[in-house]
């Protein structure tokens, strides 16, 4: 397991992440957040920008028009393709970013975000994350 880490002042970590997702060509990708419930979640998301869509439950829904009420700066706005709708994923408890075929690990401190790139993802860690067994992280 090849592991490469990257370190990123706070207030730079949301375009980091941004331009992570926009240099893979399916633009989708995986992330693991803690809700503020201490709930672990793991979402497919992107970032594509969608005025209509239909839910789960077969209904269309229509954005009004009305602004974010989220900052930028702390939250990533997504679109979850699982559930259907719109996500604000918190930087700051995110834990980890699967895009393409690498796994990004995060680790927050006070001013910086420790950023660990694992390139070679076995199907047993991949299978581990999906199901919320996220503790082989922490030993990374």
């Amino acid at each position: 397991m090849e592991v490469m880490q990257t370190d990123v002042r706070v207030k730079d970590f949301p375009q980091f992440i941004e331009t992570l997702i926009d240099q893979f060509k399916s633009r989708k990708f995986r992330v693991g957040y803690i809700k503020l419930n201490k709930e672990k979640r793991v979402g497919r998301c992107d970032l594509v920008h969608r005025v209509w869509w239909k839910k789960s439950d077969g209904t269309r829904y229509k954005l009004k028009g009305k602004p974010r009420t989220t900052d930028e700066d702390e939250y990533l706005l997504a679109f979850d393709l699982d559930k259907k709708n719109k996500r604000n994923v918190s930087y700051a408890r995110m834990k980890w970013l699967s895009v393409g075929k690498k796994l990004y690990k995060t680790k927050h401190l006070k001013t910086k975000v420790k950023v660990k790139e694992i390139s070679k993802v076995t199907y047993e860690m991949k299978k581990d994350l999906l199901d919320g067994n996220w503790d082989f992280l922490e030993r990374i």
